[in-house]
């Protein structure tokens, strides 16, 4: 039976937006949503064990004699052209009276299906889900990953239309997760959103979940494991050190600019993480132990923290998104270096690590950026232009050639902030920039080179053009002088290279010095 056939119409009148902080191509006006009818996908995986799932989608036409389709090639926050389009298999589809409808392939993400004029097609697809990386799909006989780009074939129109998907899921599983709000129909697994983007960014998972939850001011959280193996892995200590991370990120921003937010960590071979609006993908390796590792503290603390700094406060060229031409941005380096650096900050001042952790980190950056040649040859602000064509997703490519945004990102945050604390005795830290920074360009805004520039200086109480340019344009190497110096640190002797860049506390630090450093890394007490 024809799933989406048989389910009820709908009503979208009570369509939530999305945050109101959230940018504009992923918050679409109810009033343009309620004029055009939904795309609704069913999803099913009839045998896991194949790696496969069907994908039935109805699709309005608007009485046109034919309709453009795509498939994202690409995913935001992850900076690789994928070309989902090369594993879909079958396709097909029908009209109204169930006729075979013709379909033609013009480019690689495209399709265009003739209608015979009805008002609505049927399109059937086949997903190979064998993807490793956070960005694909995988199925197998324990779970499904359903990542938005790489899931659902739409109208190649900008119309921000509604979405829906209902999961058929195998009967062996439970239930499955995601920050899409759940269908008015009460259907178990049947979710809707508000546009493709809001679509596109909500990852499913699907299997046997562990779900553990808390709420900070307000806003309900929620760890969802796949995979979890008690008590090797403790789902529940996981979740209470969460909580204190989003409570240090709550107390840092001043706000929440959501209502639900949903970590999907499922555990397989291979770990790795992506930013979504209101959720963020995870895959943890089933080694993963306690739940109160700092390594994996720390990562799930950088993609909380791109909650904020990337999917609403971001580079002006990132947004609204052209999922068929992946954009370039000089400001990576902002975006995920920046985050790097709060990403540890925040798991020290939420009390689940420690100052030595975040000088661990640092020294580990610092370590793989100066033994790199690439840093030589490539600009901060030119790893975040040539990542499409570089790959690595801004991790670095050929070491002799280019330099990782993550690791000198990082490093660009304590040498601003140390600058911005300098320049104004200690006034003003970073902290003080990126909310205002927040303030002027969050949400539909976006902000420019120029714009961060601008506001950094006037945090600062001087003009940061010259430091900005040296910084992030040039591949003059990188003056940690004043950070040591504010900081109290220094770099360990030591007669290896590898282990040369090892920061420690001076021996001889002043009081001063010693509260800064301990200024940076205070907890957020309760």
């Amino acid at each position: 039976m024809n799933v989406i056939a048989a389910r009820r119409t709908i009503k979208y009148a009570a369509i939530a937006a999305v945050a109101s902080l959230s940018f504009a191509p992923l918050a679409p006006t109810t009033a343009s949503a309620q004029r055009l009818s939904p795309i609704q996908y069913t999803v099913s995986m009839p045998a896991p064990e194949t790696h496969l799932a069907h994908v039935q989608a109805r699709i309005p036409t608007g009485g046109k004699p034919y309709v453009d389709l795509m498939m994202a090639v690409w995913s935001p926050g992850y900076y690789v052209q994928e070309n989902y389009a090369t594993r879909v298999r079958d396709i097909s589809a029908e009209g109204t009276d169930g006729r075979t409808l013709a379909i033609e392939h013009p480019q690689p993400n495209r399709w265009r299906v003739t209608t015979s004029g009805g008002s609505s097609i049927v399109l059937s697809y086949t997903l190979v889900c064998d993807h490793s990386s956070v960005t694909g799909n995988a199925v197998d006989t324990t779970m499904a990953i359903l990542n938005g780009p790489a899931t659902y074939i739409t109208l190649a129109e900008h119309a921000k239309r509604p979405h829906e998907v209902a999961l058929d899921l195998p009967q062996r599983w439970k239930q499955s997760a995601t920050s899409l709000a759940a269908a008015p129909d009460g259907v178990p697994n049947h979710y809707e959103a508000s546009s493709y983007d809001e679509l596109a960014d909500s990852p499913i998972i699907a299997g046997n979940i562990s779900f553990h939850d808390f709420t900070v001011a307000g806003t309900h959280y929620s760890l969802a494991d796949i995979g979890e193996i008690p008590p090797q892995w403790d789902g529940a200590l996981a979740a209470q050190n969460l909580e204190k991370i989003v409570t240090a990120d709550y107390r840092f921003w001043g706000f929440i600019p959501f209502r639900k937010y949903v970590f999907l960590d499922v555990f397989r071979r291979g770990a790795g993480g992506l930013e979504h609006l209101n959720s963020t993908l995870l895959t943890s390796s089933p080694s993963a132990t306690g739940g109160g590792d700092i390594r994996w503290l720390q990562y799930v603390s950088h993609e909380y923290f791109h909650a904020f700094n990337v999917k609403r406060l971001r580079p002006v060229q990132l947004g609204p998104f052209d999922y068929e031409h992946p954009p370039t941005t000089p400001s990576l380096w902002i975006s995920e270096g920046l985050t790097t650096y709060y990403g540890n900050l925040m798991a020290c001042r939420g009390g689940v690590g420690t100052r030595q952790d975040v000088l661990n980190s640092l020294s580990k950056a610092i370590t793989s950026v100066q033994t790199s040649p690439g840093r030589r040859v490539q600009t901060l602000e030119q790893a975040s232009l040539d990542i499409f064509s570089t790959g690595g997703s801004g991790e670095g490519g050929n070491r002799n050639t280019t330099v990782s945004y993550y690791d000198k990102g990082l490093i660009a945050g304590l040498v601003l902030d140390a600058r911005i604390q300098h320049a104004t005795n200690g006034r003003k830290t970073l902290d003080d920039m990126m909310r205002l920074a927040y303030k002027r360009y969050g949400g539909a805004h976006g902000f420019t080179p120029q714009q961060w520039v601008a506001t950094a200086s006037e945090v600062a109480g001087t003009d940061l053009t010259p430091f900005f340019h040296k910084l992030v344009r040039t591949t003059d190497e990188i003056d940690y002088s004043e950070a040591l110096d504010w900081f109290g640190l220094r770099f360990a002797p030591s007669g290896n290279a590898a282990s040369a860049w090892t920061l420690e506390i001076r021996p001889d630090a002043t009081a001063q010095q010693t509260a800064h450093l301990n200024r940076l890394t205070r907890l957020y007490r309760s």
